[in-house]
């Protein structure tokens, strides 16, 4: 897919730019559209959205914000967050920051865990970046639908 300039911008960003540190991209030598486009592909197969993915991790994310735990959440899940200093700025340069803190939530039933950081629930439901793979905040999003019980909309 022929990404545009500002994209191929934040690409070269996430790369060896300033952001490269954080390693958005992983080991992934697609481009970022390739990326994101081969993850769209993916959601609809699923009949999910990107919003689907990130409102079910922001929900146990905010669960876990009074309590860090680890506790057990709806009775299928146990959660825990840890909580670092710091912030990330979004790769997309849209001015928005994120806790670096993450949160890990394990499926009892399936015995399968899945973690996200804070400016993964944003890459997500503002950008569809689901992170290049090799990437450490990688979200794999048939991993999660499964693992968090995310169905597709009646």
């Amino acid at each position: 897919m022929k990404q545009g300039p500002n994209s191929k911008r934040i690409e070269d960003n996430m790369r060896s730019g300033p952001l490269a540190a954080h390693q958005f991209l992983g080991t992934d030598t697609r481009t970022l559209s390739d990326i994101i486009l081969h993850d769209q592909l993916l959601l609809e197969s699923l009949g999910l959205t990107n919003q689907d993915i990130s409102e079910r991790m922001h929900y146990f994310t905010e669960q876990l914000k009074a309590n860090p735990g680890p506790r057990v959440v709806d009775n299928k899940f146990m959660a825990e967050r840890e909580e670092h200093k710091g912030a990330i700025l979004c790769p997309f340069a849209d001015n928005v920051q994120a806790s670096k803190s993450i949160t890990r939530v394990t499926n009892i039933e399936l015995r399968k865990t899945v973690m996200w950081s804070d400016l993964n629930i944003h890459l997500i439901g503002t950008h569809g970046f689901y992170e290049g793979y090799g990437a450490p905040f990688r979200v794999d999003p048939a991993e999660y639908a499964e693992v968090l019980e995310i169905n597709k909309p009646k």
